[in-house]
């Protein structure tokens, strides 16, 4: 090979071949930076076709012919190489999957220092999220549990006064790291 073959680029010719396999054997590969390293990743696209790799027409509509349940479709990634990426919102899902969110549910209110603060539970795909809030809306959020699914209404109700006694007795938001801080020396000085 030339000098200027193993240098420069790869040509456009071998770029839109390479798509046009990664498609064929739904693989994906990284851009070449030289007409050597394109040669070689066709070869070894070429190969994986030889062998028998299931093959995906792009143009053609999913069907159960597909070697595996999880085969990524076309409708479902975007660009080539190092720039492929999920699509945010596939034609084929977007339609199909509903938004699993509940609305945020007042579970408690209590008083930190001279701020009123707000617990809210809310459903987020089967699991509860507990948050903590300003009731103003203005200042920091903290997420006190992010999946309480399991034990039910009992544990929730048990998390939400033990979560409201610690606010008492600390007289601050007990998720916050200053509180934190605050117990952790309490308990070193009780050792």
């Amino acid at each position: 090979m030339s000098p200027a073959t193993t240098t420069a680029g790869p040509t456009p010719r071998q770029l839109s071949y390479l798509r046009a396999l990664a498609l064929q054997t739904a693989t994906s590969f990284a851009t070449p930076t030289t007409r050597r390293d394109a040669s070689r990743e066709i070869d070894r696209l070429q190969r994986l076709r030889r062998r028998g790799t299931p093959t995906v027409d792009a143009t053609a509509a999913p069907t159960d012919e597909l070697a595996y349940a999880t085969a990524i479709q076309p409708d479902e990634v975007s660009g080539f190489g190092g720039a492929t990426s999920w699509r945010r919102h596939s034609p084929a899902t977007a339609a199909t999957w509903p938004a699993r969110l509940g609305e945020p549910t007042e579970l408690a209110r209590y008083s930190a220092g001279h701020r009123e603060r707000v617990l809210y539970g809310e459903r987020i795909d089967g699991c509860v999220r507990i948050t903590d809030r300003p009731a103003s809306g203005a200042g920091r959020s903290y997420v006190v549990e992010r999946e309480l699914e399991q034990d039910g209404h009992g544990a929730l109700k048990a998390l939400v006064a033990d979560y409201l006694e610690q606010a008492r007795e600390l007289g601050n938001v007990p998720m916050a790291s200053s509180a934190l801080r605050h117990e952790h020396r309490q308990a070193a000085a009780d050792a």
